[in-house]
């Protein structure tokens, strides 16, 4: 847990039941004003050269397996 997160915490448990129901309506409104969306250039930059492969890497361990036992 980052030391921010952690600080927080802190601060929340002094807060009054009425603060923090009041923080909790407050971050569900922020929630849906802003919802976190995925950056697709983001997500394509971190699969690097294998950007163009439409398999996981499960499907891709399967079919590795497959080649092994079909080699045995």
């Amino acid at each position: 847990m980052s030391t921010e997160v952690q600080q927080i915490l802190t601060a929340v448990r002094v807060l009054s039941s009425k603060e923090r129901r009041e923080l909790a309506m407050a971050l569900e409104q922020e929630t849906l004003v802003s919802p976190v969306q995925p950056n697709l250039d983001l997500i394509l930059a971190v699969r690097g050269k294998y950007a163009h492969v439409p398999t996981s890497s499960d499907a891709f361990m399967a079919r590795k397996r497959e080649d092994l036992a079909s080699e045995n």
